[in-house]
């Protein structure tokens, strides 16, 4: 067992939600299963392999957010490494290389090379310092952190700018920007609002509650949400139809949780019903989401993708012209370090798009936050190069945002710890749709709820929040991939 060792300052940060958080890849990129301690002011890491590999840790920045940093590749040694050096080192190489390719188009401003001088000053200044004195080493490892994060962010929205005027003077237009449809607001000036932001929906289909009973059906919410969509002019991506989750399975079918071949043949009927009722009124099928990383019903990986093979075949079945599009979430596959995997998500997808099943895009579900079933937060320029990986696939992306939000921002006041404010929404939203990959864009959760952490578009009485007004300014003439 191979095993690497930090030093750390952040000792008050590793709770058991943080270090469940924490792993390491290869080169591949995968996360190896992992063992983490600690003891102190030191952090231990064990693995099955002795291979070199990268260490990604949550970091708490200055403005109350949080992203997943990594390290430059690190190698077994006897001596322990400093977490906030090595994760100043990854973060200011990943900088850097990233502005060595942007030279050939834009130069850096003096504001930004001002700041990446510091960052690599302090850097210098925590190496030198952190055998002698290591909390001093520390704190300016994450001044450096801290600066290179405000230059990722700054100048990947700015990029976003560029990337946006090309796509315009190449003729294209801008990427679908729609939200996720729930319980629509009650007045109808607060439903017109909810229309003018979007262009497109996102009709929710939940197993659980379209089928309380089996072999039993009940439409009545979808065909009321899809009467306004269609009402107001909107494009229909219909689903996910098939989510893994204890949120979406009905409770009967836990009955044949042991027995694969009978829970497939009732998502197939229960497939079937949908299609066969919605064909011609949706513009797109979104099949499935999350099967890549669910194990809800204990399915091996290779049931998994047989039957996300076999949910797509008999859509194509029943309906060969509508846009089919397939979703993953937890794209970074940091799943895989808490139990075993044989396929990261893009390995998976790309089984399903070499298998020519007919798909015509690939979905990918940023939930942000800091559950088992959410995503740590990555900083932009790491969401850029994770959308230009999975661009690899040569089709287009669909991608679905949700991230924590106040639930009534006030003016000149910080957000709650760990939430976002509506400047760094729209932020992340630009540089998102900016990506010539990225065809559409939804925010996937419509109201603040008892139930949900606060991350809406309308408060949890339906009334629209401040973020609603400003993401009517994302939404624009668009077309279906």
């Amino acid at each position: 067992m191979g095993r690497i060792c930090f030093q750390t300052s952040r000792i008050q940060f590793l709770d058991e939600p943080l270090l469940r958080s924490c792993y390491m890849t290869g080169l591949e990129g995968i996360a190896w299963e992992r063992e983490i301690t600690f003891a102190g002011t030191r952090l231990m890491i064990d693995r099955q392999t002795h291979e070199s590999g990268h260490f990604f840790f949550p970091w708490h920045s200055e403005n109350g957010l949080e992203f997943m940093l990594g390290t430059t590749s690190l190698r077994e040694s006897k001596d322990d490494y400093h977490l906030e050096v090595e994760l100043a080192r990854g973060t200011l190489h990943r900088l850097r290389s990233y502005l060595a390719e942007r030279s050939n188009q834009y130069k850096l401003s003096q504001p930004y090379a001002e700041k990446l001088t510091a960052a690599h000053e302090h850097l210098i200044d925590a190496v030198l310092q952190w055998r002698s004195d290591p909390q001093q080493a520390g704190d300016l490892a994450a001044t450096a952190i801290e600066l290179c994060l405000y230059v990722i962010n700054h100048l990947s929205v700015e990029d976003a700018g560029h990337l946006m005027e090309a796509r315009h003077q190449a003729g294209m237009t801008n990427p679908m920007f729609g939200v996720k449809l729930g319980q629509l607001p009650d007045t109808e000036s607060d439903r017109d609002t909810l229309a003018g932001a979007f262009d497109s929906v996102m009709l929710p289909f939940n197993w659980k509650d379209l089928s309380p009973d089996e072999g039993k059906f009940q439409f009545f919410d979808v065909d009321r949400m899809l009467e306004w969509s269609h009402r107001h002019g909107k494009k229909v991506f219909a689903g996910p139809l098939i989510q893994l989750t204890e949120a979406s399975l009905p409770q009967w079918l836990y009955i044949w949780q042991n027995d694969f071949a009978t829970v497939q043949n009732h998502v197939m009927q229960y497939i079937e019903e949908v299609v066969r009722r919605y064909k011609g009124r949706v513009h797109a099928w979104h099949t499935s989401c999350g099967l890549n990383s669910s194990n809800t019903l204990g399915f091996s990986e290779e049931q998994t993708v047989r039957l996300s093979v076999d949910i797509v075949e008999t859509i194509r079945r029943l309906d060969n012209s509508t846009p089919v599009i397939v979703s993953f979430d937890l794209p970074w596959g940091d799943y895989a370090a808490n139990r075993q995997t044989d396929l990261s998500p893009l390995q998976f997808a790309d089984a399903l798009v070499r298998a020519e099943l007919g798909i015509n895009g690939i979905g990918i579900d940023l939930s942000f936050g800091s559950s088992a079933k959410e995503c740590t937060p990555r900083d932009f320029l790491e969401l850029s190069r994770m959308l230009q990986q999975w661009s690899s696939l040569r089709l287009p992306l669909v991608v679905g945002v949700s991230l924590p939000t106040d639930a009534e921002e006030t003016e000149g006041e910080l957000p709650a710890e760990g939430c976002w404010d509506t400047a760094s929404s729209l932020n992340l939203l630009q540089v998102l749709r900016s990506k010539p990959s990225v065809q559409a864009l939804f925010w996937n959760q419509l109201t603040d709820g008892t139930a949900q952490r606060p991350g809406g578009v309308l408060t949890f009485d339906g009334r629209p929040k401040k973020m609603l007004y400003q993401l009517q300014t994302l939404a624009g003439k668009t077309n279906m991939p």
